[in-house]
């Protein structure tokens, strides 16, 4: 299964081991602020962001419920502080906010249980927060199942990365990568490195900015800055805090060409003419010689020959990636 089908599957299976009624999960960030030696700590963290999110047995709109009311998330401030506990509210408990209360609320939720680990080597860690609905009533969480969803959601996370690793280090040519809307790298980072790349070196920002683009356009992107070719898959949903498909690969000198160029140079190649260029292609022999002026341009050629070498050198970038 891809990996977040699978980690779909394993909630689903959760709720069933740990007896809740609901879920939300996904992968969870933080924003730091530099401590006196430079390095992030516990005590410079200053805020989540959430690089994807989804549910089970919640409605669409719980991530924008929530996102409405972070700022008095009482379970936030729990991890914060102590990052390798499971963080727990009761709907019945003496601290409250009134954001957190409209929200659980809301929703029917009773208690929650939620854990994750703060990482400052992955920029998003997977969080599980399990839901009980009900009242004061609520079953609580036991100290044993409490450690039980601490380790799940700490093998889940391991495995599930490296099951994306794999994936992104296994599919032809170029890599494949789970982003965020905000142009994070959450899964892919071992392939991008493979390419030469640290999602996390000193081409971070580069690297977000042009991934921001290419999902906004959802389209091929060449970045000559970073030397790479950044093709965004479709949104099958977008709820606001999803993950995107991303496909990655080294930039050639072909890369450069649009599609419709790269057509009238494989034409040219075959020993066409500007008019037979035009007429199998159904544009005018004036269109074809001005791309032929933009060909020669971009892959720094001044004839045929040595248009024929440069495609021959650069053919994996002729198809469309996968």
């Amino acid at each position: 299964m891809p990996p977040l089908s699978a980690l779909d599957g394993c909630v689903r299976r959760l709720a069933k081991v740990l007896g809740f009624d609901s879920a939300w999960y996904g992968f969870l960030g933080w924003e730091t602020s530099s401590a006196g030696n430079g390095v992030p700590s516990n005590s410079s963290i200053t805020g989540p962001v959430m690089h994807g999110t989804a549910s089970l047995n919640l409605p669409g709109d719980f991530y924008q419920t929530w996102q409405a009311m972070s700022h008095e998330d009482l379970l936030l401030d729990q991890i914060r502080k102590a990052p390798r506990r499971v963080a727990t509210y009761l709907r019945s408990q003496s601290v409250q906010t009134d954001g957190m209360l409209a929200m659980v609320d809301r929703y029917g939720i009773g208690s929650i249980a939620t854990a994750t680990q703060i990482r400052t080597d992955h920029q998003g860690s997977l969080f599980l927060a399990c839901l009980r609905h009900g009242g004061s009533s609520v079953r609580r969480w036991h100290s044993g199942e409490r450690d039980f969803l601490y380790a799940s959601v700490e093998v889940l996370d391991r495995q599930i990365r490296q099951r994306a690793d794999v994936t992104a280090a296994t599919i032809g040519e170029g890599v494949e990568l789970l982003v965020s809307a905000a142009g994070h790298c959450v899964f892919g980072g071992a392939g991008l490195l493979a390419l030469g790349m640290d999602a996390e070196g000193p081409v971070r920002d580069k690297l977000q900015a042009a991934m921001r683009t290419a999902l906004k356009h959802t389209g091929r992107l060449v970045a000559d800055d970073l030397g790479l070719v950044i093709t965004a898959k479709p949104a099958k949903v977008d709820d606001g805090a999803g993950l995107r498909r991303v496909h990655v690969r080294p930039l050639s000198p072909v890369s450069r060409l649009s599609p419709r160029e790269a057509e009238v140079a494989a034409l040219l190649t075959q020993g066409l003419s500007h008019k037979h260029v035009a007429r199998h292609l159904g544009i005018s022999p004036a269109t074809v010689r001005n791309q032929t002026s933009q060909i020669y341009d971009k892959l720094r050629v001044h004839n045929r020959a040595t248009l024929a070498s440069v495609l021959v050198s650069s053919s994996p970038d002729r198809s469309s990636p996968p």
